[in-house]
């Protein structure tokens, strides 16, 4: 087998729910090849803006993190040869990093002298929240660094997909590690890999991909099986449309995907036509696998709770706001949780309220979002003002784009 990267292809689609707000796409990515000294590089890249008013600038910051993610690397492609990649590793672990998140920020400053608001509003680089990855390819090896919620997967000859890397820290949480911090070089670190590529690998392709679109899929077995559907969609307005319908179908959030091949002698091709590979790729993007959507299932009390109100976005808020009660008896009596979930057939929500104190809701951005506000105000009302530190004010994350 060749080790030449072929059909890089990156794309960002506005997610549902802020195409509903008439907010900008807050994500953005790209795939380039790149010369250098002793052969070509492929780079694939994708950044995630985190949104809301504390970031509303932060479609302007993904954008010029991939700007720079090139600049920067193409200023180590012309003195490195690919040809050691030990040097790379130190590279994506250290320098890189460091030398990305310098040029970010010089970016975004001199983007905010241009704003109308600079004028009579101090700078700062919280304006421009952003997550970002990235993945270098060469005939001899790729490596991938980062900060942030992004994915990367692997896909083999049988089509088996594999998660490579995530973010690990904040899993779980609304909180996600960002440009807009201090340059944090551990979280870098931990992001960071080089793999080389034998002539025997088994790898196919790499999927690296924005938190929009795993939260699309209900189980990250779903998402994997997403990631292996998408290597049979090879233009970028096919692409495209399949990116617009996972977000449609699940998260409502931006998303953003970048793909490349490994070149073959027998070049793996779809055995479904184009109809059934939609199919798939909705079935992955709203939770159901293959196997689920030809066995009928029964949807459950709460499931049915969570579709209603993530199909009426604007009634969520007032929805929850009726119920500051129930969060609030949650905390002090956590033992109310199994009573309300065994109560779902008489109160869904109750019982919805109740499984969101143990983790997000599969499929519905906003609704998570309005959760976790909500779980905040209760626990507001229930510590003491010299309890823990606010939020706000914690160093550790920026919040997950919403």
């Amino acid at each position: 087998m060749s080790s030449r990267w072929q059909h890089l292809q990156a794309c960002s689609v506005i997610g549902a729910a802020h195409r509903r707000q008439q907010k900008p796409c807050q994500d953005a990515s790209l795939s380039v090849e790149l010369k250098g000294r002793g052969g070509n590089l492929q780079l694939l890249v994708v950044a995630d803006g985190h949104g809301g008013s504390r970031y509303r600038l932060s479609h302007r910051g993904s954008a010029l993190a991939c700007q720079v993610s090139q600049e920067a690397v193409e200023q180590w492609l012309s003195s490195t040869p690919l040809t050691e990649p030990e040097r790379w590793q130190q590279l994506l672990a250290e320098e890189l990093p460091a030398a990305i998140h310098e040029r970010w920020l010089a970016a975004i400053a001199a983007d905010w002298a241009l704003q109308p608001d600079a004028e009579h509003e101090p700078f700062s680089p919280l304006l421009y929240g952003s997550t970002l990855g990235l993945v270098l390819l060469t005939p001899q090896w790729w490596g991938c660094t980062g900060i942030g919620d992004w994915d990367l997967s692997a896909i083999d000859q049988q089509g088996q997909a594999a998660l490579l890397s995530e973010e690990r820290e904040h899993s779980g949480s609304e909180a996600t590690g960002s440009l807009c911090q201090e340059l944090g070089q551990q979280l870098w670190h931990e992001r960071t890999q080089l793999q080389p590529l034998g002539a025997q690998t088994d790898l196919q392709a790499l999927v690296l991909s924005t938190d929009g679109v795993r939260k699309s899929c209900a189980t990250d077995a779903d998402y994997l099986q997403l990631c292996a559907a998408l290597l049979d969609l090879r233009d970028r307005q096919e692409l495209e449309q399949g990116l617009a319908h996972i977000t449609q179908a699940g998260s409502g959030d931006d998303v953003s995907l970048a793909i490349a091949h490994r070149a073959s002698k027998q070049r793996r091709s779809s055995v479904l036509p184009r109809g059934w590979r939609w199919l798939l790729l909705l079935l992955a993007a709203s939770g159901v696998g293959l196997a689920a959507w030809l066995i009928p299932r029964q949807e459950t009390p709460l499931q049915a709770q969570a579709r209603q109100l993530c199909a009426n976005p604007e009634q969520i808020q007032a929805t929850l706001n009726q119920r500051r009660a129930q969060f609030k008896a949650l905390l002090e009596q956590p033992q109310l949780a199994s009573q309300l979930q065994q109560l779902a057939s008489t109160d869904p929500l109750g019982a919805l309220i109740a499984a969101s104190q143990s983790g997000p809701i599969p499929g519905c951005t906003v609704l998570n979002a309005e959760l976790s506000r909500q779980w905040q105000r209760a626990r507001a009302t229930a510590v003491p003002a010299k309890g823990k530190m606010p939020a706000a004010a914690a160093p550790a994350a920026a919040p997950r784009n919403p």
